[in-house]
């Protein structure tokens, strides 16, 4: 029993430096768009790759946590959502890094108009992260607050939507009235779409937390 708690506690641990990880991956992002902005396209390589290193580490800490798993921690019917929590969450980091990778792959010149809405959409989406985070840790202390962060992330998201739709109408403008080109629009297009994608997948995350809550609440 004292070898199962050990395990249980080690895999808590796992999950905060994992959560926590993923955190820095996607604010990560607001540093890499930052440079972008500039067009400081070697700046924006460098952050990529400190983006790619924190992703990995996250990954090798959740393969870590599904050691532990593997090995009896939790009882069965706590330890699969356990397991799908960690994956979504997980998802997150591997959405970032391929967003920022992106970025970096696009090296055209960010258009000074938009940028605020950028700008605003960037920090909606850390955000939302910042609140999974704080529902994810408070699972193993406050039923209650968890179950408001996943509801957090939800409206979070559906924020989110809408910068997202104000950019694209943008953007769109901007190639009507030949201020920008069809490649610049392709690319911050797809650079939208997959920052929205990370939102989303914090939603995803966010959904199972609140699975989780609400059974352990009975």
């Amino acid at each position: 029993m004292v070898k199962l708690f050990g395990r249980e506690s080690q895999v808590e641990k796992f999950g905060k430096q994992h959560v926590e990880l993923v955190y820095d991956c996607v604010k990560k992002l607001k540093e890499i768009m930052a440079c972008f902005y500039q067009h400081e396209f070697d700046q924006v390589d460098e952050k990529v790759e400190e983006l790619s290193k924190m992703e990995h580490k996250a990954d090798v800490i959740r393969r870590q946590m599904e050691i532990q798993f593997y090995h009896g921690a939790f009882l069965p019917f706590d330890r699969e959502d356990r397991i799908v929590l960690a994956e979504l969450v997980d998802n997150v980091a591997d959405m970032a890094q391929e967003t920022g990778y992106r970025i970096s792959l696009s090296r055209i010149h960010f258009p000074s108009k938009g940028q605020k809405d950028f700008e605003n959409y960037i920090d909606v989406i850390i955000k939302s992260v910042s609140v999974l985070k704080e529902c994810i840790e408070n699972l193993d202390i406050d039923l209650g607050d968890a179950m408001a962060k996943a509801h957090e992330v939800e409206e979070l998201e559906d924020k989110a939507d809408v910068i997202e739709r104000k950019i694209l109408k943008t953007l769109y403008q901007l190639y009507r009235d030949e201020k920008i080109g069809i490649l610049t629009l392709m690319e911050l297009n797809n650079i939208v779409l997959r920052l929205g994608n990370v939102v989303d997948r914090a939603e995803d995350a966010s959904d199972r937390a609140l699975i989780i809550a609400a059974k352990r609440r009975g």
